[in-house]
């Protein structure tokens, strides 16, 4: 569902993916992790174009671009094919729950209102915020604002669900009900990129974990095997150091 080769991205003088390769596959939970600035966010925004590579080929679904060269309308089918949930809920404050799931059902699908309003409900009983429908976001808890936002990604149906750091804004005693939802997503056979600093969360729920810092990708495998096991020391490192404190790691 998702390739990436060679893909390299710079911000001034500064190098933040350095030649990345990476193949996800059909319905395929994989977690990204590592310290901060090691290029986790950067990679997930690069693949619906939010931050615009110098090299590489990325493809999502059927959709491939190169980065040297791609067209307006490129960028849009490349958009088409996932869908973001963002660190800070990023919705709309004039709409409401029910509201704020619709739009982009009416804007990129045409729906009728009655339609999205009808497919918007389902996702918010999904997400267990039915009784939220007609609530505005600043009504809302920060772990609601993130269902909700979750629902959102989910209503366009897309090939590939990206989830940056989607509990890193949340107070510690909303954080599980966010994950309880991603939880019950990944069990549906949806294909997941997740950058989380939840290392739990991503040993139970991804089927592959990634290892990433100054811009490589250090060390992968299957989630188990990479946490019990770790073969690169700084992978062996990051995980030591951050399962004894809750304090930012730099390595």
């Amino acid at each position: 569902m998702i390739d990436i080769k060679n893909l390299k991205k710079r911000f001034g003088d500064q190098i933040v993916l350095d030649g990345i390769d990476l193949t996800v596959g059909n319905g395929e939970v994989v977690a990204v992790i590592g310290p901060s600035g090691s290029g986790k966010s950067t990679l997930l925004r690069c693949l619906n174009l939010l931050e615009e590579p110098e090299e590489g080929m990325i493809q999502v679904g059927d959709i491939k671009i190169n980065a040297t060269s791609y067209t307006k309308k490129e960028t849009y089918e490349l958009r088409k094919q996932s869908a973001m949930v963002f660190q800070n809920y990023n919705l709309f404050k004039n709409k409401t729950v029910l509201e704020n799931i619709a739009a982009s059902l009416r804007i990129t699908k045409k729906m009728s209102k009655t339609e999205a309003h009808q497919i918007a409900f389902g996702l918010l009983e999904q997400v267990g915020l039915t009784e939220k429908a007609s609530a505005y976001p600043v009504t809302l808890s920060g772990g609601q604002q993130q269902r909700v936002g979750i629902a959102r990604a989910l209503a366009v149906n897309p090939t590939a669900l990206l989830l940056d750091e989607p509990t890193s804004a949340l107070d510690p005693e909303l954080v599980s009900e966010v994950l309880q939802v991603i939880r019950s997503i990944a069990k549906k056979d949806t294909t997941m990129m997740i950058v989380t600093h939840e290392l739990a969360f991503a040993r139970e729920v991804a089927d592959r974990v990634i290892f990433m810092a100054d811009g490589h990708i250090i060390e992968q495998g299957r989630a188990r095997d990479l946490f019990d096991h770790p073969k690169h020391e700084r992978t062996k490192r990051f995980i030591k150091q951050i399962n004894q404190s809750d304090e930012p790691v730099t390595i």
